[in-house]
């Protein structure tokens, strides 16, 4: 994993985002998606995480150079509390002062190996190049689309809302087959899931469901699979097991 990412897109996918990586990046079970059920991610739930900062504004003006070494350089002076990461989710980046930027350019360009830092932005026009430069951006489908399409968002905020068992996952895979027929429609169907889900969580951001940030994983790796030309009903099939295995959870 990159130790510096700059993720781009609309509030709703980039905070969901942040709160998956951040998640998985101290989970105990040290696999790519987080186990929900660990000391760390039942901290993270808790919004109680020693090692996971969140970095804000103290002026109208954006976050500034006292922020930055407030929230970001002094704590990275020590070591974690437990984990293995210290993790600054830095919301609204956009806003970061080119002076702050600056001022944290030299702790991303020679990070400790226990610092991940996470810039959240939905666009990079206002982050200096040298900052870009050792970042790793990535540009998150915004859920968003021109060609406003009811009948596809509905049927999004439909799948989000569902509570199914393994049984109830190949009743809804019907759901998919008038769209399959064409790659682009699926895949804005799918950011739009992924965008409701987002949308749960940008809201309930101090306790983000397991459930959710499952759901998303899943339907970030269906959508790889596709961009690949895998097997559409396959992938399709195992998002939807995969979604059904939290729908049940309690709440």
């Amino acid at each position: 994993m990159a130790h510096a990412q700059v993720l781009i897109g609309d509030e709703d996918a980039v905070l969901s985002r942040a709160y998956f990586l951040a998640k998985a990046a101290n989970c105990l079970t040290h696999e790519s998606t987080p186990c929900g059920i660990c000391a760390s991610c039942k901290l993270f739930d808790a919004n109680n995480h020693p090692d996971v900062f969140f970095v804000s504004k103290s002026k109208q003006t954006g976050i500034g150079v006292d922020d930055v070494r407030d929230q970001i350089i002094t704590p990275m002076s020590t070591k974690p509390f437990a984990h293995r990461y210290k993790i600054f989710i830095i919301n609204k980046a956009d806003t970061l002062t080119h002076a702050a930027q600056s001022a944290l350019l030299k702790t991303i360009e020679e990070p400790a190996p226990y610092g991940l830092f996470l810039f959240l932005a939905p666009h990079v026009h206002n982050f200096l190049p040298t900052v870009l430069s050792r970042c790793y951006i990535h540009k998150l489908g915004a859920g968003k689309h021109d060609n406003h399409n009811p009948e596809l968002e509905a049927l999004a905020t439909e799948m989000a809302d569902a509570k199914f068992d393994v049984l109830g996952a190949f009743k809804h895979y019907r759901k998919f087959e008038p769209y399959k027929e064409s790659k682009e429609t699926l895949q804005k169907l799918l950011d739009l899931i992924y965008h409701a889900y987002g949308k749960k969580i940008s809201i309930n951001k101090h306790q983000p469901r397991q459930e959710w940030l499952n759901a998303i994983s899943a339907i970030s790796r269906t959508k790889n699979i596709l961009s690949q030309n895998g097997n559409m009903q396959l992938a399709l099939e195992l998002m939807l097991i995969q979604m059904s295995s939290q729908a049940a959870s309690p709440s």
